[in-house]
């Protein structure tokens, strides 16, 4: 089970879908709206939004839900606002318990991070887990919310990303292997 996957499950959404390369598109009209929509953009942009910050500093303190302060707040920086705005227009949900959904989402994605990388996490071992479940979690990022943009990581938007096959499958594989040794301090 993928981060994703797992995420969604522990938090009781319907099963989240998987981006249309072609079309840029969830399959089905029956995700549009409501909660499943909040999901379906909610759970990949939070979880690519604390990778980012992994990226940039591969450290779990910053992140820490014991801190003060919104947890969008943390994971988006200055762009949390924008972030939220986003997701709740691709879900056509602008109720005031949208954000308190986004924040419970976000808790329970830095939950299952944290239980995934253990205790004593290296930067090395942080590296590795970023590279390793980026492109998984790009398969389902709705590219509407523009995420790439507003965390000025162009990678993020870029629809090869989401592209599966065994061609893209193997550059993806190349991708993540040359990512973490080229990001090695050793």
């Amino acid at each position: 089970m993928n981060i994703v996957e797992e995420v969604q499950k522990n938090l009781g959404f319907n099963a989240l879908e998987k981006i249309d390369p072609n079309t840029q598109h969830v399959p089905g009209d029956d995700l549009a709206i409501g909660n499943n929509a909040l999901a379906q953009a909610g759970i990949p942009a939070i979880l690519l939004g604390i990778l980012n910050r992994l990226e940039l500093s591969p450290s779990l303190e910053q992140l820490e839900s014991s801190q003060t302060g919104s947890l969008m707040e943390k994971i988006f920086g200055e762009s949390s606002q924008t972030v939220i705005n986003r997701i709740e227009q691709y879900s056509k949900n602008t109720d005031k318990h949208s954000a308190q959904e986004l924040e419970h989402i976000a808790a329970e994605s830095l939950r299952v991070i944290r239980k995934k990388l253990g205790d004593h996490s290296t930067e090395s071992s942080i590296r590795q887990f970023v590279a390793g479940n980026k492109q998984d979690i790009l398969l389902y990022l709705p590219p509407s919310l523009e995420l790439g943009t507003i965390l000025q990581n162009n990678n993020l938007d870029d629809r090869t990303g989401k592209m599966e096959g065994p061609v893209s499958s193997f550059m993806h594989k190349l991708e993540k292997k040359f990512n973490v040794s080229g990001s090695r301090q050793d």
